[in-house]
């Protein structure tokens, strides 16, 4: 793989969302000591929640799709989809073993830090309309989009290392440019399962130009009004105030000798107002046509573009398949945000103003490092006041002042990266609180929290609350099959080396209480339960996790008879069976116990 520093620092850093601690702030988590795999603690969840593998033994898997039907289309970064087939009637997902490669798209995915295959989506009509639409950083430089591939790496390597990495400090290195890329792939189903059928890729949209191994593809998902919606990082460098000085390969224009004037690197994202260059899909949410695509320009911007000014809009989702559109992005060093849009296919284009500001909730504030630098593009931003940039809707500390989010809460803080957003199904099993709820996870800090709600069901920001922690790695979220929230665990390393196969897909449902049978041989003995004395048999029901503690007594009489407590039958632990006092911890599995007395001698 070339430069193992590179490579392992890319992966480890998710290469995706992580990038702003690359070489820089270290990670939240310290890598386990070489030849040891990392163990992944189990998932902390509120009562009656569970959490289960879905699918298991993936590599680097970074987002998920569900056919109307069941079938699981995964993205692995890089570049190989895989389908698995659904059984509605069990609920469960055939296993990695028997899964299908869907397709292998390697060749023009570049896969190196952030950069790789990013967003997947399935056509709502699936499969009257057999399409899968993938969302990746593709391999061919802004200067040549037309040159062989791979434009960097090596021909069957999975990950692409770059031979002299962009660096913003002089002498200035130029690195290895690329751009972005939407496409549809048509779905074929043979006798082992969902494949592509071989050249179908239909490009929708190239477009973009990522210099630096941050910030490029994102997300890519359908909205109310039929269109594909798709997300691109600004391509800009995370270690500092990437105006383009860096040689500048994606050519925006340039102030000379000065740097007030430059357009490039992370201004970007603000193209729109500028129009000195070809405006391109950095750092926006865009949308088009899903048959015929789109070739961005200044003119049709109104058509297309739908928000700006963003750094790494890495995940969206509309809510329940309506007009809401919920976004996260990933930050800096200050703010990690969550913004919406009440109405996406009607309301007209939003800059959420990155570079020149970034939010705290429901405010935007001055980006100070860019304020200092005195650029024209931020300048007129600024003059024209905080109300030509929207707010976020709720944001939290990156690094600078990070806290956890809810007290008590065992989520890391070394840093963050907002990395999924997804809204609960309606009409499901989960209790009525948890449905309909905002759901969003942090790839750094390993945690899944929920907004609860206004008395108008809009989400309450002041209301966050912890619902799953220590996920492992969680790089999306998505409402799936059987009406319960999904997520996607990257995975974890042995040593400083990616561990294969450590990846999956995770489903987070609700079984609720589990029941708790108490009997007697002979019936009716008075059993404490918990301190209370009930008379077996004796039905109740507890959440998993719950410690209830038996106590039976040594001897009782029934009609004269003497009884002497002899064992506990429905319980494991040996010796522990034949003492009446009783601990057991209570797990997803419906629980019987019976107390068994011998008759004394008169």
């Amino acid at each position: 793989m070339g430069n193992r520093r590179t490579t392992v620092i890319g992966l480890a850093a998710l290469a995706l969302l992580a990038s702003s601690l690359l070489l820089g702030t270290g990670s939240s988590d310290a890598a386990p000591a070489a030849g040891e795999a990392e163990q992944r603690a189990a998932a902390t969840l509120p009562a009656g929640f569970r959490d289960s593998t879905a699918i298991g033994g993936l590599s680097e898997p970074v987002s998920v799709a569900f056919a109307p039907q069941g079938t699981a289309f995964v993205a692995l970064k890089t570049g190989v989809l895989k389908s698995f087939d659904y059984d509605a009637a069990t609920g469960r997902f055939e296993p990695a073993a028997t899964s299908t490669d869907f397709a292998d798209l390697s060749a023009a995915v570049n896969n190196y830090g952030d950069r790789g295959m990013t967003g997947i989506t399935v056509d709502p009509q699936f499969p009257t309309r057999p399409y899968v639409y993938v969302n990746y950083t593709y391999n061919r430089t802004p200067a040549d989009p037309g040159a062989a591939l791979p434009a960097w790496g090596t021909p069957g390597q999975a990950y692409d290392d770059c031979p002299a990495e962009a660096d913003l400090t002089p002498p200035f290195t130029t690195g290895c440019p690329v751009i972005d890329r939407v496409s549809r792939l048509t779905a074929q189903q043979t006798a082992l399962g969902w494949t592509m059928v071989p050249g179908s890729e239909l490009p929708l949209v190239t477009s973009g130009c990522a210099q630096f191994s941050s910030h490029a593809s994102g997300d890519v998902a359908f909205g109310p009004d039929g269109l594909l919606y798709a997300s691109a990082g600004d391509g800009a460098s995370f270690r500092g105030q990437d105006h383009g000085q860096a040689n500048n390969p994606c050519g925006d224009p340039m102030g000379g000798a000065g740097d007030a004037d430059d357009e490039g690197g992370s201004l970007r994202a603000q193209d729109q107002r500028t129009g000195g260059d070809p405006l391109g899909i950095d750092g926006t949410i865009f949308r088009l046509n899903p048959d015929t695509g789109l070739v961005p320009t200044q003119a049709s911007a109104d058509s297309w573009l739908v928000a700006m000014g963003q750094r790494n809009p890495w995940r969206f989702t509309f809510r329940q398949g309506g007009a809401q559109l919920w976004s996260v992005d990933v930050g800096s060093s200050n703010w990690e945000e969550i913004n919406s849009l009440l109405d996406a296919p009607t309301t007209a284009l939003v800059n959420r103003g990155w570079p020149c500001y970034e939010g705290a909730g429901g405010s935007s504030l001055r980006n100070a490092s860019w304020d200092a630098l005195d650029n024209t593009v931020c300048e007129q931003l600024y003059a024209a006041g905080p109300a030509a940039v929207a707010p976020p809707v709720f944001s939290y500390r990156t690094r600078t002042g990070a806290a956890p989010l809810t007290p008590g809460e065992s989520c890391p803080v070394t840093s963050s990266s907002m990395s999924g957003i997804a809204f609960s199904p309606l009409g499901t099993g989960w209790p009525g609180e948890y449905q309909d709820s905002l759901f969003f996870s942090d790839f750094l800090r390993g945690c899944i929290w929920r907004l609860a709600k206004y008395a108008n069901g809009q989400p309450d920001p002041s209301s966050v609350k912890v619902f799953a922690q220590s996920v492992g790695a969680p790089v999306k979220l998505t409402a799936g099959p059987g009406g319960d929230l999904y997520y996607v665990d990257y995975g974890s390393f042995s040593g400083d080396a990616y561990a294969a196969g450590s990846g999956g897909i995770h489903r987070i449902s609700y079984v609720g209480a589990t029941s708790f049978r108490l009997r007697s041989s002979p019936t009716k003995v008075k059993i404490k339960v918990d301190g209370t004395r009930h008379r077996a048999p004796y039905r109740t029901s507890f959440e998993a996790g719950t410690v209830v503690k038996l106590v039976a007594p040594r001897v009782f009489v029934k009609k004269g008879v003497r009884y002497a407590f002899r064992t506990w039958k429905g319980v494991g632990g040996g010796k522990a069976r034949t003492k009446r006092k009783l601990r057991l911890t209570v797990g997803d599995d419906p629980i019987s116990v019976k107390a068994v007395y011998r008759r004394l001698r008169r």
